[in-house]
């Protein structure tokens, strides 16, 4: 694969085109199965038919050839299926045409490939809609099972009779899924809508494979609790499309094309056998840096693209075309997509055809209409847009206050991030874990020798980055400690961890591990750098665990940082007897340089040593000083991990949005006031003396509702002052 996203980071569009083209006239091959990008285009000069379009576009990318490959001369018996971009209830200008499905249909059983299925998936925000299910809307959107010219086809839902998929310990995607049509089909052709999108830039084929993943909220569970770039990655890996196609016939622009419909008549269809090729050329073609999505230019930097492919069309950018705006772009990427802000943009900006489903929550729907609203006319409204900028920025500074907040000061309720192994274990070999030890060996030697302090903490700088080591002796047994805490799972214990990916390489002869790699993620250190925009600690290294008699280690070194927050994250940890093994001690060395935030890069803080040393000195401290108490509390048996993990019952709360709860209290509010204000009607009966006879029961309650809800919670209540007293009572007892 060519490593692409390096060189195209900082040069122009011109130049890309320019690269490109001498790219493909140095090493493009002509064989017959070349890798070929086909751009095929209707213009004045040439007007063709959308059909004429595709079935040149397939001609020249090569399908038939890979096709009839795979058939092995049968094409009746091999098993096509087709992946349309679709939204159950979306606008139908951001789904690719069913015309053009159906026409590629048509194509395929003209050459005997009659064993085809559609694949339908529900995407955006249709779990949050009520209306038909997904197969019937396919018939509104236009796939009826049966061509113009009466070629069948069948349509699955990719969100039913799904099986375990089988994706690898270092995947993402581990212990998921894939529908039965889409692991048993023998060819998988995948078709995206040309279109903008309003955190990506632009969202093609890559994109549109987001939607062919099982779970009906999509954004839940491959957005918020992954990293969408890695589902992609990993997806591609293991059970990637045979074919891409680009449907730009009419494209959709704007603000947000794949969310609120803007047609441009483009009159163009691309083909690839690869998606992330198909993907550049689109961008190409819409005037933007193909690497400017965070999508696909993670894709391009870990899958590359096709060695010698070959451009086979015109390149001149669409005339009229929109992309979103950068503020735009840039206030939406500020929102974390684990974040229930972005959570609520994503869905509240997407326009829901009138007459296909309701939105149920009023809230919802309201904020649903000021959004659409908003991005329909901000093309054209300078007004508009910066009222949409300012919505979504003032959205996104709220966020990023929040997850600040939460960081320094409520680490508890931080989610932990389902994360892939982010390297390639076959790209290492033994050799490259049992080095790790003469590397670390000469810095060892120098933390060593400099002088402890009061805690017995060592540190200096060396080269930019800092030079660390402490250590402690606990009063537990060695043979003891060693057995309750793995020292394999060194990284997990140390402070602000929040989540990874472990992949053994190697074991002893017990099924201990002695060399893997891991990836671990951690809270912005030191945590206040949160306030200026410091990310969260991402680190991928290569480590190599020894079981001694008398000791344990584990030694590692940073070989990747996805997120590219850290430079050096070195070090090792050794476990040994103390006190003729009645005790253990802990010894820590690392060497670490973490990228600091813009702010901080500004100030300088290496030019000013009397204000930066002290607030090293002060970060490491608490950093391994708490780290070292959860060595103890592992040991003990006492949690100590930050953050929460994702449990099943998550998956029911996400579906509940933050106007849901204002909705909620709305009617609350208004039933009050209802109750409060209504004249009641007088209780009892009048008499035939003229007198009114009241019975004990016959009062009314002014504000019924209050008590119902005070009866609700008061077991709630109950509950709580009966397990404090529980826990002061164990405390007391404890002393």
């Amino acid at each position: 694969m060519r490593p692409w996203a390096e060189a195209m980071t900082l040069i122009s569009h011109d130049e890309a085109a320019a690269v490109l083209s001498r790219a493909v006239s140095s090493t493009g091959t002509r064989g017959d199965m070349a890798t070929v990008a086909a751009v095929v285009r209707s213009t004045r000069t040439r007007p063709l038919m959308p059909t004429r379009l595709l079935a040149e576009a397939v001609t020249r990318a090569g399908l038939w050839q890979r096709l009839d490959e795979r058939a092995a001369g049968d094409p009746g018996g091999l098993s096509v299926l087709v992946t349309p971009g679709t939204s159950a209830y979306g606008d139908p200008t951001t789904a690719v045409s069913a015309v053009l499905v159906e026409q590629l249909i048509d194509l395929l059983c003209d050459r005997g490939y009659r064993n085809i299925t559609v694949g339908a998936a529900r995407c955006g925000p249709d779990v949050w809609l009520e209306g038909p299910g997904l197969l019937q809307t396919c018939r509104r959107l236009g796939y009826g099972g049966r061509t113009q010219r009466g070629n069948t086809y069948r349509i699955v839902d990719l969100s039913e009779d799904v099986e375990p998929a089988g994706f690898p310990p270092s995947s993402v995607l581990h212990g998921s899924g894939m529908a039965r049509a889409w692991l048993e089909a023998d060819f998988r052709i995948n078709i995206a809508k040309n279109s903008t999108h309003p955190e990506f830039g632009y969202a093609l084929c890559l994109a549109n494979l987001l939607g062919v993943l099982p779970q009906a909220d999509k954004h839940h569970h491959y957005r918020a609790r992954r990293d969408g770039a890695e589902v992609v990655v990993d997806l591609l890996r293991s059970y990637a499309p045979d074919f891409h196609i680009i449907d730009a016939v009419v494209s959709s622009h704007g603000c947000a094309g794949s969310y609120v419909g803007k047609p441009l008549g483009t009159g163009t269809v691309i083909a690839a056998p690869d998606g992330a090729l198909a993907d550049l050329v689109g961008a190409l073609l819409m005037h933007v840096d193909p690497v400017s999505s965070p999508l696909n230019a993670r894709v391009l930097r870990d899958h590359g693209l096709p060695d010698g492919y070959h451009l086979d069309g015109d390149l001149t950018p669409y005339q009229g075309w929109r992309n979103p705006p950068r503020a735009l772009v840039e206030a939406v990427r500020r929102l974390a997509p684990d974040g229930r802000a972005h959570r609520l943009f994503s869905i509240a900006s997407w326009q829901v055809t009138p007459g296909t489903a309701e939105v149920t929550d009023p809230a919802l729907a309201r904020l649903s209409r000021l959004l659409t609203t908003l991005i329909r006319v901000a093309d054209e409204n300078p007004a508009a847009s910066a009222a949409l900028c300012t919505v979504v920025g003032a959205a996104a500074s709220a966020s990023s206050t929040v997850r600040a907040w939460r960081t320094g000061f409520g680490k508890e309720r931080i989610r932990r991030r389902d994360v892939s192994l982010a390297v390639d274990p076959d790209a290492y070999t033994r050799r490259d874990f049992d080095r790790i030890n003469g590397l670390l060996q000469p810095l060892e030697d120098i933390i060593d020798a400099l002088p402890a302090d009061a805690w017995l903490m060592r540190w200096q700088h060396l080269d930019h980055s800092i030079l660390f080591g402490c250590e402690r002796t606990v009063n537990a047994p060695y043979a003891e400690f060693v057995r309750r805490v793995d020292i394999s799972r060194t990284i997990s214990y140390m402070t602000d961890y929040l989540g990874g990916r472990v992949h053994v390489v190697s074991r002893d002869v017990q099924g201990r591990p002695t060399r893997q790699i891991e990836r671990n993620l951690y809270l912005a250190q030191p945590n206040y750098m949160a306030f200026y925009g410091g990310p969260p600690i991402d680190v991928c290294k290569l480590e190599k665990i020894s079981y001694e008699e008398r000791s344990q280690r584990i030694a590692w070194q940073t070989v990747h940082s996805p997120n590219g927050s850290a430079e050096y994250d070195d070090g090792s940890v050794v476990f040994l007897p103390a006190d003729g093994g009645n005790r253990t001690r802990i010894v820590v060395r690392v060497r670490q340089r973490f990228t600091l935030p813009l702010t901080w890069q500004v100030f300088r803080p290496e030019t000013r040593p009397k204000l930066r040393e002290p607030l090293v000195q002060d970060s490491y401290q608490r950093f391994f000083t708490r780290t070292l108490d959860n060595f103890e509390a592992q040991y003990e048996g006492r949690p100590y991990r930050i953050g929460r993990p994702w449990e099943k019952h998550d998956d029911m709360l996400a579906a509940e949005l933050p106007t849901q709860r204002l909705t909620e209290a709305a009617r609350l509010v208004r039933s009050i006031t209802a109750q409060a204000l209504a004249v009641s009607k007088l209780p009892g009966q009048l008499g035939a003396d003229g007198f009114r006879h009241v019975a004990p029961g016959d009062v009314p309650s002014r504000f019924g509702l209050l008590e119902e809800l005070r009866e609700e919670l008061r077991p709630a209540v109950t509950g709580f002052w009966q397990g404090l007293r529980e826990a002061v009572a164990r405390d007391r007892r404890s002393r």
